[in-house]
Formats: C-alpha cells, structure tokens, sequence
C-alpha cells in the first residue's frame, strides 16, 4: 500500500539522514539562492530516484518476466493473483519466483547493500550535482542496456520451461496428426502443467545460481549508473 511506503520512506530518512550529517555531508547553500533552484534540485531528484529504482529492480523485473513466459506457457495466462507491491494482477508463477528472489536477497544480506548504496549515493552524487541532461545520450544508453539485460535475463531463467514445453507441443502435435480422434487440446492443456512443475524443479538450481550472479552487479550497476549523471 501506498501508505506503508511512504512511512518507510520517511522512516529510512530519519535512520540515513544522522549518519550522513556525522560524516560530514552537508547541502550547498546555492540550492536556496532561487525557488527556481530549489525546483530543478526537487525535480532532478525525484527522476533521479525513479531511474535508479529501476536500475536497482531490474533483477526482479527479470524474474516477472521469466514468470510470466513461463506461466503463459504452462496455461496461466487466464489466471492471476493480487500481488500487494505493485497492486496488479499478475500470473501465480511470477509472483512465486519473486517471492523466491526476494529470499535470496535478503539471504544475500542485499538489504543491506542498499542501505549502504543509498549512503554512497550522497557521496558519489551529492544534492544539486545531477547532470541528467547533460549526459543525456550516456544515460539512455544504459537504461537500454538494462531494459536488454531484463529481457536477457528474463529468457535465459525461463529457458528450460520452454524449451521442453515447445518439445512437448510439436510432439503432441505430430501425434494429433498420426491419431485424429485423440482431444489434444485437453491433453496438452494437462501436460505441460505437469511438464512445467517438473521442469521448474528441476531447473530451481541454476535458477538460483543465475539470480546470485545478478545479485552480485546490484551495486556496481548502480554506482556507475550514478557516476553517469555526474558527469
């Protein structure tokens, strides 16, 4: 809800805001020379928290993707849950391996670097220095990189459910051929269910492995996407 983000915002403000102070980062004063000034600096944040809140969920925005490729292909396209995040219906799947990337994050001790990304941000790019037009081109070309890398990643989890689910429809369609009373359309709806369960259990390590190895990009990513807007 809407709400508890926003008093977790306001939370992590009270706990960042002290330990930026005692090490010693402060706001230039020319911010408050013009409302106009303090606008820009308003505004350039607020884009700036939006782009690197995509930037830090692109791992997850992967794992919905490989969701729903593989959910639509096993026959949940028509069913959804509610997913309280993002407060939108998506597919059963999707939502199971987000709630299996969120563990491993926090198993990896992630929240954690993001605090510690969040303090260095004011480091690396303090209040008032964010450049996003002057390195415009540089920024759009990453944010493609990533939207690629999401995509990339997306297929590569979702790989091996597909693979054997498309197997398994060309070999149920080549049956149809030879055995045309057979329902296939009852019977492939059963077993690439069946196949998909399997396949998705079987395939739960390189998952894993696949989603620790994005994990560990988080910060790098983010700190070269911050020295981008720095110029």
């Amino acid at each position: 809800p809407v709400i508890i983000k926003i008093l977790f915002s306001l939370a992590l403000t009270f706990i960042v805001f002290p330990l930026l102070w005692s090490q010693g980062v402060r706001i230039d004063e020319k911010i408050f020379d013009s409302p106009l000034k303090v606008t820009v600096t308003i505004g350039s944040e607020i884009l700036f928290g939006m782009m690197v809140g995509f930037v830090a969920r692109w791992v997850f925005e992967a794992v919905q993707t490989a969701g729903y490729l593989i959910g639509s292909s096993m026959g949940f396209s028509i069913a959804s849950v509610f997913d309280p995040h993002s407060e939108s219906n998506v597919i059963p799947i999707a939502e199971l391996q987000y709630i299996l990337a969120a563990f491993l994050l926090l198993g990896l001790d992630g929240h954690h670097l993001y605090l510690m990304t969040l303090i260095h941000s004011f480091k690396t790019l303090p209040l008032g220095e964010i450049s996003i037009f002057a390195n415009s081109e540089s920024v759009i070309q990453y944010l493609i990189q990533m939207s690629a890398e999401v995509l990339s990643l997306g297929l590569r989890l979702s790989a091996p459910v597909l693979i054997v689910i498309l197997l398994s429809n060309l070999g149920f369609s080549i049956l149809a051929r030879a055995v045309s009373q057979m329902n296939v359309l009852v019977i492939t709806f059963t077993a690439n269910l069946a196949i998909g369960v399997v396949i998705l259990f079987v395939s739960l390590p390189g998952f894993i492995n696949l989603v620790d190895l994005a994990f560990e990009s988080y910060t790098p990513e983010i700190i070269r996407f911050m020295r981008l807007l720095h110029g």
